[in-house]
């Protein structure tokens, strides 16, 4: 049972938790988030140089918001979690202090930071539920072995390792009748490094304890009732899915349906269990059941995400489609700068990929560094919108492209780059950002009648 962030933040929310997770007459395991909001200050905090005084302030803060969390009655849980938290600021402190007097701050220290929001919470959540009458106990990643490839900011479980070290600790916790509440969002290299798995990774650390566990399914609690057939911000008749194959949901929330971190099915898949996304505020709502399923709608099409805010990349070679590497060595270059790319394309002359647009400048800086050897010129094109389809089957039903893209002709909208082919449940196309909300609507009206 994993818990965002928004799930943590308030006295009403957590009492929810304890109802929830007191409902479950399974043996289960409790996965959370930092309280929302907590990541992002201290993103914001270590961005910049900062003031011992500056310091101070910021770790009484968060002192502060996590004892209000704990239980109100004194007792056992509230003393020991009031004793926890004071040990985690003060190890935060240091290196808060650290980072400030060397004025260096490294990928594995940036990430040892950003963990602190999940190991405070952790205490919290335990802290309640034994408040509430369940036997409960903090555990964190790093300390139980969740071992993860040496990608900082975005890694990747080490999954035949986690099973060897997470599987029997959480098993024997959960047989002797407690309830493990387990820090999300990070695990820990083999030389013993904290590595993240970025946006949402609480998500991927739920399944990859169910992988380790044999068990399942996966609850990923929010404040939604599960993955949509369009962002109902811009399509006011959308509404929930209640059943996505594994592929459809690695596919929508790659393309932008911030709903699941795009990992979060691959560990679960592996061993055929069940991932359901639930809302907290409507615990009834049998929300979104991702799975095995193979059912296919009549008119194929389940969804349509998007990416508000995406560039294009066009590198520029005479006769480029036959230099071998060419690709290659654009995508490696992006890479070591950290830029994500969402699709790519080549032609004779030319290769495209699609990137976010807040890594425009890391883009712009690594490709410079080919020119005059890989390329002849490049340029970025700005102000661009990614919509993906989604369906099961889509990719061998005939005529499923053609009414897309008449729908997005119906509204003058000129569709720029396509890539097709690479997934048999999904593709996706860009557009200029001001005909995003229109292209969007006009699919769900082909495709659901309304929107």
């Amino acid at each position: 049972m994993k818990f965002g962030g928004t799930c943590l933040g308030t006295e009403d929310a957590l009492r929810r938790v304890s109802r929830v997770v007191k409902s479950e007459k399974e043996k289960k395991v409790v996965t959370v988030s930092a309280a929302s909001g907590v990541t992002g200050s201290l993103k914001e905090f270590v961005a910049s140089p900062r003031q011992e005084k500056e310091i101070d302030d910021l770790l009484l803060r968060l002192k502060l918001r996590h004892v209000d969390l704990l239980p109100k009655r004194n007792g056992d849980a509230r003393k020991e979690a009031l004793e926890m938290i004071e040990k985690k600021i003060t190890k935060l402190d240091r290196l808060l202090y650290g980072v400030t007097y060397t004025e260096e701050l490294t990928p594995r220290t940036y990430d040892l930071i950003l963990s602190a929001g999940e190991r405070l919470s952790a205490v919290v959540v335990a802290a309640r539920l034994s408040h509430a009458g369940m036997d409960s106990v903090p555990m964190e990643t790093d300390a139980l072995g969740l071992v993860t490839n040496n990608e900082h900011f975005n890694a990747v479980a080490i999954l035949g390792e986690c099973e060897k070290n997470l599987g029997p600790t959480l098993k024997g916790a959960v047989d002797k009748g407690l309830i493990p509440v387990v820090t999300g969002f990070f695990g820990v290299t083999k030389n013993g490094h904290v590595s993240t798995f970025g946006r949402s990774g609480t998500d991927y650390t739920a399944s990859v304890i169910a992988h380790s566990v044999k068990s399942g399914p996966v609850e990923i609690w929010k404040e939604v009732d599960g993955f949509m057939s369009a962002d109902p911000r811009m399509v006011k008749k959308a509404f929930v899915i209640d059943r996505l194959s594994y592929e459809e949901a690695a596919e929508l929330a790659y393309f932008g349906a911030q709903v699941l971190h795009p990992r979060a099915v691959q560990p679960a898949r592996l061993r055929g269990i069940n991932v359901v996304i639930k809302n907290l505020y409507d615990a009834k709502s049998p929300g979104t059941i991702i799975g095995n399923s193979r059912a296919t709608r009549k008119d194929v099409i389940k969804s349509v995400s998007s990416v508000p805010k995406v560039a294009t990349l066009k590198v520029y070679d005479t006769g480029a489609g036959y230099k071998s590497g060419f690709l290659s060595d654009i995508t490696t270059c992006l890479a070591k700068e950290g830029v994500n790319l969402f699709s790519a394309t080549t032609s004779q002359t030319c290769a495209a990929v699609i990137i976010d647009d807040e890594d425009i400048y890391a883009a712009n800086r690594a490709v410079k560094s080919l020119m005059g050897g890989i390329g002849e010129s490049y340029e970025i094109e700005t102000g661009k919108a990614l919509v993906c389809t989604v369906g099961e089957g889509l990719g061998s039903t005939k005529g499923v492209a053609a009414r897309v893209f008449k729908a997005v002709a119906s509204k003058n909208v000129n569709v720029e780059l396509i890539s097709a082919g690479a997934s048999t449940v999904a593709y996706h196309f860009t557009v200029g950002q001001k005909d995003l909300k229109s292209t969007v609507v006009e699919i769900h009206k082909e495709f659901f009648g309304y929107a």
